[in-house]
């Protein structure tokens, strides 16, 4: 068995028990990429290029083929997000076969620079992932070598495994809690919000709850979700003084540590803590690159914690680390 990569890029399903977890722990996978080369905003996850990956995943799995091009409908994959309601400005696919876990195809993606180029992409905000097993796959697989959408060959895998991930701009300003982490055990959270060539202002909200005052619009904001475990809604409404936009992510509350990849990122330019604080992460707790001054009571929970450059602490603040599970 060899594994494959292709991509393209444009400015009754098959399944397992893991593929929804897999399709997220690729999500996640990216945003970390995304933030280690450069800290660049995380993609927020979209049910509708989600659609349109699982399809052709498992249309890949279940007729025998692997290309961008459906060799059988014919369809690009700009067709298949159109088709599932995804309108873009800008789009593109990475797909891949034979891969066994979410990490391996992201490293096998990461190390092929069109791939990588797409992950890392400036062009994007949302991102949808489709992932299919496929346990009776034979060496029958076609594929399209030279891109004009016909099969020239017919004897490739078996695979068993194929990975699709769409990425897309449209013309929503997505809120990303966490860097779209599925779960977290701490009330204290990063928000990501997109609208930098919009929004002079911003207020936030947790389920249906009283909205914040309003504020001076910033990509990056801390924000404390609402108490009890459980799947917590976060609203976000951007303005420009005269129209209003709205949008809304949701992460997972638990108590203590299930998280696989819970890594907390504390990324915030030119930003001061001037409220006394808990951050807490059941992986690792980034804090710094960019001007993360402390000026109240800060504790960072964490089983490994990470001070990067930017990072300080005014005189009238207080700092502490605690290096070990959080409650």
């Amino acid at each position: 068995m060899h594994a494959r990569l292709l991509l393209i890029a444009v400015i009754a399903p098959l399944a397992v028990t893991a593929a929804g977890d897999y399709a997220h722990q690729v999500v996640e996978l990216v945003n970390q990429e995304r933030w280690d080369n450069g800290g660049l905003s995380p993609l927020k996850r979209n049910d509708l290029l989600d659609q349109a990956a699982h399809s052709h995943s498992n249309n890949m799995a279940e007729r025998d083929f692997f290309s961008h091009c459906d060799l059988d409908t014919k369809t690009s994959p700009f067709d298949r997000m159109q088709a599932a309601g995804y309108s873009y400005y800008s789009a593109g696919e990475n797909i891949a076969a034979g891969y066994g876990t979410p990490a391996e195809v992201m490293n096998g993606w990461m190390n092929s620079s069109g791939h990588r180029q797409n992950i890392l992409s400036a062009s994007y905000r949302e991102i949808g992932v489709g992932y299919v097993y496929q346990p009776t796959d034979q060496k029958n697989i076609r594929g399209d070598s030279n891109g004009d959408c016909a099969a020239d060959y017919a004897d490739k895998g078996p695979y068993y495994r194929y990975w699709t991930q769409t990425f897309g701009r449209s013309g929503v300003y997505p809120l990303v809690i966490d860097r779209e982490n599925d779960e977290t055990a701490s009330t204290d959270v990063d928000l990501y919000v997109y609208g930098q060539d919009f929004a002079t202002q911003m207020r936030f909200r947790n389920e249906e709850g009283a909205w914040s005052a309003w504020e001076p619009y910033a990509k990056d904001a801390f924000w404390i979700l609402s108490p009890g475990a459980g799947v917590k809604t976060v609203s976000v409404e951007i303005s420009d003084g005269s129209n209003v936009r709205m949008a809304t992510d949701t992460i997972l509350l638990v108590q203590g540590c299930s998280a696989m990849n819970d890594s907390h990122h504390l990324y915030a330019p030119a930003t001061t803590v001037s409220a006394d604080r808990v951050f807490s992460a059941c992986n690792t707790l980034y804090a710094g690159t960019g001007g993360f001054r402390v000026a109240a009571k800060v504790t960072f929970h964490a089983p490994r914690i990470v001070l990067r450059p930017g990072f300080s602490v005014a005189a009238n603040g207080v700092f502490s680390a605690v290096s070990g599970v959080p409650n």
